[in-house]
């Protein structure tokens, strides 16, 4: 069991993020595309560290990691954010996966090691109006869903005792809403700036997110941008606690079409 909070403290670290902010559609002349329809895909990376706490029945457990911790033992993540977006309407999802594997030998002589894979999926999508729309600013409000799922399995070899197998897994929606905006500050200089808050008590008593940033538009279709984010949830449901906040640096490769 104090594996299993363990594990659910450290697969968080790496694994959501959410995309930056959608950056302007900018021709090789510098102006900005008549067409109304956009589609932009955004593979991004985060290297944050948690602060909180993880509980399941009587047990807690400190949620204060660090990314250089846990790094070393991903083995698998990925990363996408993709948006759909026709005139002042768009339909974003995000989706996130990490999957985390690890081995001790300090439950010897009673049994040989505890290996365990642990893996975090969370998908945010978005339905999104733009209530502002100016070459120099925007602003769009933001409704929808994130859902968390998290499991764990954990394989004791034999030893003095024989092995043990173990599988576990939680998974809940919560709605959100939120707000976005984006400020040009030349034709290829952008700062994305995003959040949201949801819960309400459907799941989670309340889960949020931030975003700030800076972003280039180096070309026609293709964005850098870099920033700083944070996802907050105060979880509490038959018998798992998850009082968790996330936050670290970002970075988004983002290509439109």
């Amino acid at each position: 069991m104090k594996s299993l909070l363990l594990l659910a403290v450290c697969c968080p670290v790496l694994v959501f993020a959410g995309s930056p902010e959608q950056p302007a559609v900018i021709d090789e002349r510098g102006k900005a595309s008549d067409s109304p329809w956009r589609f932009r895909i955004t593979p991004y990376a985060w290297l944050p560290s948690t602060s909180g706490s993880v509980g399941a029945g009587p047990l807690s457990r400190d949620a204060n990691v660090s990314f250089s911790k846990v790094a070393p033992d991903v083995s698998l993540g990925a990363m996408l954010d993709i948006e759909v977006a026709y005139e002042r309407w768009s339909l974003e999802n995000d989706l996130v996966y990490a999957q985390v594997k690890s081995s001790t030998s300090e439950t010897q002589p009673f049994f040989g090691e505890l290996k365990t894979k642990a893996y975090e999926v969370f998908w945010t999508s978005y339905l999104g109006y733009r209530v502002i729309d100016t070459k120099a600013f925007t602003m769009a409000l933001l409704g929808g869903f994130r859902l968390a799922s998290l499991g764990l399995d954990a394989d004791l070899t034999p030893g003095l005792l024989p092995g043990k197998s173990r599988d576990w897994s939680r998974t809940w929606v919560d709605p959100v809403i939120g707000l976005r905006t984006q400020t040009h500050l030349t034709h290829w200089l952008f700062i994305p700036i995003r959040g949201d808050i949801g819960g309400f008590g459907a799941n989670s008593e309340l889960t949020w997110q931030a975003l700030a940033g800076v972003g280039a538009q180096i070309s026609r279709w293709f964005a850098v941008v870099v920033g700083y984010r944070a996802l907050g949830y105060e979880y509490d449901q038959a018998g798992f606690r998850y009082d968790v906040t996330t936050h670290g640096p970002i970075i988004g490769l983002s290509f439109e079409f």
